[in-house]
């Protein structure tokens, strides 16, 4: 024999009521948890805040007292404005130097070395081609990667070397390894 066959409606109509209450009470039941978690979680949050503000604003004490501990050599300074830091400056080390000589290139007599307000620059009377001439290094010094500097030895430890400045229309040239100082007849 066959089972009797059920229409939907009427399956429908007979288990209608319990998914309708399991649904109701599973909603309202997380409802709840959430709202519990909101409650502990702001609880938790405000006194966390009431805790952590202090104000020394209006104590008759000495303020800096209050204040953290400074470096050695530091101390508070009383000013208008309020308190401030003050520190000795350090006074900078000078690092092992060493001494490159650049000779400019023989000038044509078209063209003089002038002396301005910002320095020295070369100046010519006509378009003439000035010859470039090659930096000598120190034994010690290596030509590196960056731009006027190389590095140098010097009491067993490698220290970058700027090249000396060159007057205006002089710059620079890296060729092959070897730097070359070259004037441009402007």
């Amino acid at each position: 024999m066959e089972p009797a066959q059920e229409s939907a409606s009427s399956y429908y109509n007979k288990y209608r009521k319990r998914s309708f209450f399991l649904s109701r009470i599973t909603v309202l039941t997380s409802m709840l948890v959430l709202i519990i978690t909101l409650g502990i979680n702001i609880s938790l949050l405000t006194s966390n805040s009431k805790n952590t503000v202090t104000s020394h604003a209006d104590t008759q004490s000495d303020p800096t007292k209050l204040l953290p501990t400074l470096p050695a050599g530091c101390d508070y300074q009383q000013t208008k404005k309020g308190l401030t830091v003050v520190c000795p400056t350090p006074t900078p080390t000078a690092g092992p130097t060493v001494p490159i000589n650049v000779e400019l290139p023989q000038l044509p007599p078209q063209c003089t070395l002038t002396t301005t307000s910002t320095g020295s620059e070369v100046h010519c009377t006509a378009n003439v081609l000035i010859h470039t001439v090659p930096v000598t290094l120190p034994p010690t010094c290596t030509v590196t990667n960056q731009i006027n500097t190389v590095t140098c030895t010097v009491n067993n430890q490698i220290v970058p070397v700027v090249l000396p400045s060159l007057p205006g229309g002089c710059s620079y040239e890296l060729l092959a390894k070897k730097y070359y100082v070259a004037c441009k007849s402007e």
